[in-house]
């Protein structure tokens, strides 16, 4: 299962917040994450495979964590077959129209805009080995994003999701524990209710979209710091972009020091958390983690 039911209470704002991590299904969760194919996984493995386009299957054949994450994002789904091939077919279309496998081959036109108007940072990991993908929203500017239009910064989000599972490639490389998912943290100091004008709306709903529709079963938790009173409007119109599975992952979190505590709490020790909220970690920002592979041939750095 990747419900991550725990110790659950409502905000005013309605939204799920979900704690006591130490619980057994999370323990569950962490280990069925890092288990190898199980199985009962093996048929739907092996239909999915077949219905693979050659040059796909051959990259499945390198890497089968990429189509056993499928496997596994899709198995409360119903009817699971027909839900899951559906998943893949719409995910190989997007990999095909977007040159997927080339993504960390080459440089495309917008990415200094991109990241400089939508910073994001890697900081640590919690104690199962789930780094952090971190946004601060005052450190983004929409609208220079939205000049870029909708098919450049769909590219650049998948290139940037991608450089991300290179990340939890290294991470696994060093640690010898399978981890597929990551954490998101979004500090949400200098939100405005103009992010969910139709416009803006439309346009940070393309942004999701990447995530939930084509890299699926990556997020562990959300974490959403010094959220305000109005981010409920906000709440209201992000909340059906995301999977049922994945809004029970959302933590609605106040100040800086409140959400530290939940987030130890959590797993996540202190040295790991962003330096700027209190923590440890100096961190590094995506972009430079994404040149270091681009300078690298699409590969880790030695």
């Amino acid at each position: 299962s990747d419900s991550l039911t725990g110790h659950r209470q409502h905000t005013s704002a309605g939204v799920k917040v979900v704690g006591m991590s130490g619980t057994a299904e999370y323990e569950a969760l962490a280990a069925e994450e890092a288990s190898p194919m199980k199985k009962e996984e093996e048929p739907m493995f092996n239909k999915l495979m077949a219905a693979l386009p050659p040059e796909h299957r051959a990259k499945a054949e390198e890497d089968p964590l990429d189509i056993l994450i499928i496997v596994r994002g899709f198995q409360k789904e119903n009817p699971r077959e027909e839900k899951t091939l559906e998943a893949l077919m719409k995910i190989i279309t997007w990999r095909d129209k977007i040159g997927y496998f080339d993504m960390l081959l080459k440089h495309y036109p917008g990415e200094q805009e991109f990241h400089k108007y939508w910073p994001e940072h890697i900081y640590g990991s919690d104690k199962y080995g789930h780094f952090m993908q971190v946004i601060r929203i005052k450190d983004i500017n929409i609208e220079k994003v939205e000049e870029l239009g909708e098919d450049v910064v769909e590219v650049l989000q998948g290139q940037k999701m991608k450089a991300y599972g290179m990340y939890k490639k290294q991470l696994m490389a060093k640690s010898g524990v399978q981890r597929y998912k990551h954490s998101l943290v979004v500090d949400l100091d200098g939100v405005s209710m103009s992010l969910t004008s139709s416009k803006h709306r439309n346009f940070l709903k393309k942004i999701f979209d990447v995530g939930t529709h084509y890299f699926p079963e990556t997020m562990w938790k959300i974490y959403l710091l010094n959220s305000p009173y109005l981010f409920r409007g906000i709440w209201v119109v992000a909340k059906p972009w995301l999977h049922p599975i994945t809004q029970a992952k959302v933590n609605v979190l106040g100040s800086f020091s409140s959400s530290m505590k939940h987030m130890e709490a959590d797993g996540i020790p202190k040295a790991a958390m962003p330096d700027w909220m209190g923590g440890g970690c100096k961190g590094q920002s995506t972009e430079q983690w994404l040149q270091g592979l681009l300078a690298n041939g699409g590969q880790l750095p030695p």
